[in-house]
């Protein structure tokens, strides 16, 4: 974010006024001085008023003290009129003319930038009616008036980025209280965020304000939110949190202003990405902020999914890509937990999410500029956690829905000679592999199936056929015995389905997600099976048993699956199992369990499914 340097006047004001308060300490008379200027100030006189803004009205009237003359309470009573009463009401009711409330303001803001130590806090714990006020920017009412709220807006809100910028970087033991304090407002922390975005989303308000009012104004309200940013994440318990997530969540423009074109801070940082021309240190900046509210306060939504991959999709530059890597994997997995959300994965890769590592994979690959061992690495975690969620309800779709356009990119990366690197390869490999176990395939005859094409078992929904006479046959040959039946170890050698998690899930939705989670692991299982009959027959024949004896174990929570084969007394506790598995299998089927995981919001489970084929096939596949 782009710092604005036009602060020097402000400075040199500041150090005049300071000057001019160390002159006169020491003077006599200076609280009868004081006094005077108090009780003018109360009876709202304009010349009084006005002069404790300039630091020679300062040094020509002795003045003790902001907090400690009672100015400051004066002007603290005065703006908590604000709300209620018109500035006229006001002033008639002490017989003042003063021209304008915006110069309470600005004592305000002289007050807590000579006497922070003393002046802030009762600053924040006091302007609750003035935050009200000028937070609300659309009724835009100060003192009941339009024409108030928009000569003080400006200095209200350098007021509030001042009192954030001292406190936060103040030693003293208060500065958090101060920004607590102040912060404590509701609406204020919003409004700071929006501030920043006034300049492009708000032309409403452009049209009433001044140029110079709001020159740096924009860019100051981007830095303090920054700055709060990296306080909130300096002390990321509870309200650092929770102040994370209000400022990654706010809305850039008021929703009374424009409710139907929402996004929040997060969407708009990494639209300025998109937009802007950065230095390289200014993109780390922004990016390191963006990591922080997606990984600590978790301020994701579609729009900030959306973005990250239209910005992975066209960078050229590894850096960014590095940074877009990260924080996409971070959009995957809700924040305090620890399990992929199947909702967001699903979007993320309707949104292109696939198709932007492909091109990470192709563009930071070849040419040898680049050591891509991070991005691909990275890369590498998002397929893993991909893969391990693929075969859930909204995933399994989504990657259905893209299948033909993530394979034309997988193919034409698969046969490009300047993919060279072997990590490169192994990323390639594992993509091709989730592919092609998210299809839908025939339980019998292993024929791939589109969507006109799938028929369901009546009785359990887990089993798919294209036809009738496909599920006439396995109906026949053993799917009898298990539809709609529940695991027992009286089936132990037979049983087909799901051995464990035993007890289904609590909650309909749980349910739902179990069976569907199911039903996509059985269209899998032949296809399983028969890709790798050469592996399960040499492993059969190093075992030195028959294949009724061996059990085949897919393990499909890895990229690619993992099989391995063992003889059947290896896999149970008791001699008790053995036995009972040896009485009830098939003679002439071989029994293979299918091993994934399960995720149902927090909860992660291990699901294991059961299923026999005959041997015939598995010799038929071979030969």
């Amino acid at each position: 974010m782009v710092v604005s340097s036009k602060k020097k006047k402000g400075k040199q004001r500041k150090a005049a006024v300071l000057a001019a308060v160390a002159n006169n300490s020491g003077s006599g008379g200076g609280n009868s001085s004081s006094n005077k200027i108090v009780a003018k100030v109360r009876s709202g006189d304009n010349k009084v008023t006005k002069k404790l803004l300039t630091a020679e009205g300062l040094a020509s009237l002795s003045f003790s003290g902001y907090e400690q003359s009672g100015v400051l309470s004066v002007v603290l009573d005065f703006l908590n009129r604000c709300e209620h009463d018109t500035f006229d009401q006001v002033l008639s009711s002490i017989g003042g003319d003063l021209k304008k409330p915006s110069t309470w303001i600005g004592i305000l803001l002289q007050a807590s930038s000579i006497e922070p130590s003393c002046c802030s806090l009762q600053i924040a714990e006091n302007i609750g009616p003035l935050v009200r006020c000028m937070c609300n920017d659309t009724e835009r009412l100060f003192f009941k008036s339009n024409k108030h709220w928009r000569e003080g807006i400006a200095g209200f809100a350098v007021l509030v980025l001042d009192m954030i910028n001292v406190s936060i970087n103040s030693e003293r033991a208060d500065g958090n209280i101060i920004v607590d304090t102040l912060l404590s407002h509701e609406g204020l922390l919003t409004s700071i965020v929006q501030w920043g975005f006034w300049r492009d989303h708000r032309p409403d308000i452009q049209k009433e304000l001044r140029k110079k009012d709001w020159d740096g104004i924009f860019d100051m309200s981007t830095e303090r939110t920054i700055l709060l940013l990296n306080d909130a994440w300096q002390r990321s318990e509870d309200r650092g949190i929770e102040r994370l997530a209000i400022i990654g969540s706010a809305p850039i423009i008021n929703k009374a202003y424009g409710a139907t074109s929402m996004i929040s801070f997060t969407s708009a940082l990494i639209q300025h990405v998109m937009t802007e021309e950065w230095k390289r240190s200014e993109l780390m900046t922004c990016f390191n902020t963006l990591l922080i509210l997606i990984d600590e306060a978790d301020c994701v939504d579609k729009e900030v999914i959306t973005k990250l991959i239209n910005v992975g999709t066209i960078t050229s530059d590894y850096e960014s890509a590095r940074c877009v890597a990260q924080a996409s994997l971070g959009t995957l997995i809700p924040q305090s937990r620890t399990n992929p959300s199947d909702t967001r994965v699903a979007f993320a890769i309707r949104s292109g999410l696939i198709e932007m590592c492909l091109g990470f994979i192709e563009r930071f690959d070849s040419g040898g500029v680049f050591d891509g061992f991070n991005l691909l690495k990275l890369i590498e975690q998002m397929i893993m956690l991909i893969c391990e969620i693929s075969l859930h309800q909204k995933t399994a779709k989504a990657i259905r829905s893209k299948r033909q356009q993530v394979e034309d990119k997988l193919v034409r990366l698969e046969h490009n000679t300047d993919i060279t690197k072997p990590q490169s390869k192994k990323l390639l490999s594992m993509l091709r592999s989730f592919l092609n176990l998210n299809g839908s395939y025939c339980c019998r005859c292993n024929k791939q199936l589109s969507k006109t094409e799938v028929k369901q078992c009546n009785g359990c929904h887990r089993m798919t056929y294209c036809s009738r006479a496909c599920q006439r046959e396995d109906w026949l040959n053993g799917h009898n015995v298990t539809c709609c039946k529940s695991y027992i170890y009286e089936k132990l050698g037979q049983f087909q389905g799901r051995i464990h998690p035993i007890v289904t899930p609590k909650g309909l939705r749980a349910a739902s997600q179990l069976e569907e989670l199911e039903k996509n692991i059985t269209m899998i299982q032949l296809k399983l099976f028969l890709d790798n009959s050469d592996t399960i027959l040499s492993q059969a024949s190093s075992l030195n048993i028959p294949l009724n004896d061996c059990v085949v174990m897919f393990d499909i929570r890895e990229c690619p699956p993992l099989n391995e084969t063992k003889c059947y007394t290896e896999l149970f506790d008791t001699p008790d199992q053995a036995k009972k598995f040896e009485e009830t299998r098939s003679k002439g089927n071989i029994t293979c369990t299918f091993c994934s995981y399960f995720y149902s919001g927090d909860v992660k489970d291990v699901l294991i499914m059961k299923r026999f084929f005959p041997h015939k096939w598995l010799m038929k596949q071979s030969k």
